[in-house]
């Protein structure tokens, strides 16, 4: 059997890691941001190491805090622009600065146990409504059981409610309430893309949790993929009730390959 998606997720830039950056930091946003804004758009994996600990391009204080930002940053995106999960957030989100937010947390819902867990308490609540940070803990518990204790528990609640506030999914400081997401065309179409990677298509993916992510209701996805459309960031075609999704300008034609082995 050769080699395919299902049995090797990391070839498209996904973890399968049973513990993820949520564990000890948010998705790191901010430094995200400024990785994008100080860096070329053709940057090579390599050259994360150099910049993040060798040039300090994040402001960090000591060695140790700039290794640990390396580390947490490639288990939340894994830093590999050979990788289409990565690559492709990187590609938008140097076109597109304000879709960020976004674009890092669909990357890091992709890659991170704790944060997709989360997820299921996060669609459960309507606009408007209160979070509290202890249901988030048993939320996190009821997926990984006696795993995390008290005190991880507690930090790890706060790290994901901080993804989902800057994410656009939750509003406040202190307390937070159920926010609706409004996407813009650049993270329409890559929250479209990475569920295309995880296998689904056509309907699915208007569907998927992965849409949830970005948009509230299925018109407005539509709205900003038409938008998507229009720039070239995929091709959408809807007739006599079938949609049907093309992201060949965004893959290698050893992505399509796999994609095609893995389906």
């Amino acid at each position: 059997m050769g080699l395919n998606l299902l049995t090797r997720p990391d070839l498209l830039g996904f973890s399968s890691a049973k513990g993820g950056g949520h564990s000890a930091r948010s998705m790191m946003f901010y430094e995200m941001r400024d990785l994008v804004q100080r860096m070329p758009i053709d940057v090579k994996e390599d050259n994360f190491g150099k910049a993040i600990v060798g040039e300090n391009v994040l402001g960090k204080p000591t060695l140790g805090s700039r290794t640990k930002s390396l580390r947490h940053l490639t288990e939340l995106y894994g830093l590999d622009p050979s990788k289409a999960l990565f690559r492709v957030l990187w590609q938008f989100g140097h076109s597109d600065l304000l879709s960020l937010p976004q674009l890092c947390l669909v990357c890091t819902y992709a890659r991170d146990a704790q944060l997709r867990q989360s997820f299921e308490l996060i669609r459960s609540l309507r606009p408007g409504e209160a979070l509290e940070r202890s249901s988030m803990e048993q939320q996190l518990e009821s997926g990984f059981p006696g795993r995390f204790s008290p005190a991880t528990k507690k930090s790890m609640a706060q790290n994901v409610n901080t993804s989902w506030t800057v994410g656009g999914l939750l509003a406040g400081k202190t307390k937070k309430t159920r926010l609706a997401p409004e996407p813009r065309p650049a993270s329409a179409a890559y929250a479209m893309f990475a569920g295309y990677l995880k296998g689904f298509r056509g309907e699915q993916l208007l569907e998927s949790h992965f849409a949830s992510l970005v948009a509230s209701n299925r018109s407005q996805l539509l709205a900003a993929l038409s938008l998507a459309s229009a720039k070239g960031l995929l091709s959408l075609k809807i007739a006599a009730g079938i949609v049907e999704f093309d992201f060949s300008c965004l893959l290698t034609p050893a992505e399509m390959v796999l994609l095609n082995e893995s389906h």
